[in-house]
């Protein structure tokens, strides 16, 4: 939820070639439904998710929830990706032989 103004900076920091998303005013997460209701300290925030997409950015999967016990672990992240990469490259054998 940081300003759209500090972004170009943080980009070119962490050589992120991707979009970065601003909701300064909250707008989004209310149309999105995924404000999040239990921190009441530091609220509103949204939940974070992590989506797993194929090249044409249909979503294949999707992860959400708070700390490490809602976020995708590696090995969960690798699974989906093994099925992305099986709809990309039909011969692709994972079998490790």
């Amino acid at each position: 939820m940081d300003p759209p103004e500090g972004q170009p900076a943080l980009k070119a920091e962490l050589g992120a070639s991707f979009p970065f998303l601003s909701d300064t005013g909250l707008q989004l997460i209310d149309e999105l439904g995924i404000r999040g209701t239990t921190d009441t300290r530091h609220g509103p925030l949204p939940v974070p998710f992590t989506f797993a997409l194929l090249p044409d950015l249909t979503i294949q999967r999707i992860f959400n929830g708070w700390y490490f016990v809602g976020r995708p672990t590696p090995e969960e992240l690798r699974l989906p990706a093994r099925e992305l990469i099986g709809k990309i490259v039909p011969d692709a054998d994972f079998r490790g032989e």
